[in-house]
């Protein structure tokens, strides 16, 4: 597995991506690992080939909230600057490092990256600002929808490796309607749902329960009919 299985470095032309690669490491990242803290200046850039990443704020009372989550299209710590979010390891996986100190000296240099990196902060602060309206105006499941849709496009299988505690807990619902809605899904064919993890068996039946708001930002539109 090569560093372009990220697609942000699979778009760079040989001449980027050979500044960069050379000083890349293969490293794996273990679920509940912490990568940073929120206020840590990052000393790497992470670019996911496998893992999953959340951007994590942690409460003054103790809570957690996910805000968004790092895949395979995106970077982790990214900005050479005290971090606003904690890096938690959601997936098990791996993923590429670069030294902070080798980005910042060889950016200026790579207008192709530059560009591609712009294009995923537009693409991440959409997601983002759509996440906040979902939350306000659509129902529990089709935000479960959404999040499962959003994971699968982050990771190589149909098996998200999660409990349902965990899932109340990024969605924001108590664990018994976390519970009632999984079993619906259950139900209808579309996932199974067993301890620890939750297999998506029919996707496409996802897709058409799910609201706008898993679609707007995406490069794929929603099928029509």
């Amino acid at each position: 597995m090569t560093p372009r299985f990220n697609t942000l470095l699979a778009e760079l032309p040989a001449s980027e991506y050979e500044k960069l690669a050379p000083h890349m490491e293969l490293v794996s990242l273990v679920k509940g690992e912490t990568i940073f803290k929120m206020g840590d200046i990052p000393t790497h850039v992470y670019y996911p080939v496998g893992a999953i990443v959340s951007m994590m704020i942690d409460m003054a009372d103790g809570y957690s909230v996910e805000t968004y989550m790092l895949g395979k299209s995106s970077t982790v710590g990214a900005l050479n600057a005290p971090s606003f979010y904690r890096a938690y390891v959601r997936s098990s996986g791996l993923a590429y490092r670069l030294p902070m100190s080798i980005l910042q000296r060889e950016y200026l240099f790579c207008p192709v990256y530059m560009r591609v990196a712009m294009t995923a902060m537009r693409r991440m602060l959409m997601q983002l600002s759509q996440s906040i309206a979902c939350g306000k105006h659509h129902s529990l499941e089709q935000q479960l929808i959404r999040w499962m849709l959003i994971t699968l496009d982050r990771i190589s299988t149909s098996k998200i490796a999660i409990t349902h505690k965990e899932l109340s807990g990024i969605l924001g619902f108590r664990r018994e309607a976390m519970t009632l809605s999984l079993k619906r899904l259950t139900g209808l064919g579309y996932i199974e749902s067993r301890r620890g993890e939750i297999e998506v068996i029919n996707r496409k039946g996802l897709e058409a329960l799910s609201c706008d708001c898993y679609w707007i930002g995406q490069e794929k539109k929603r099928p029509v009919g």
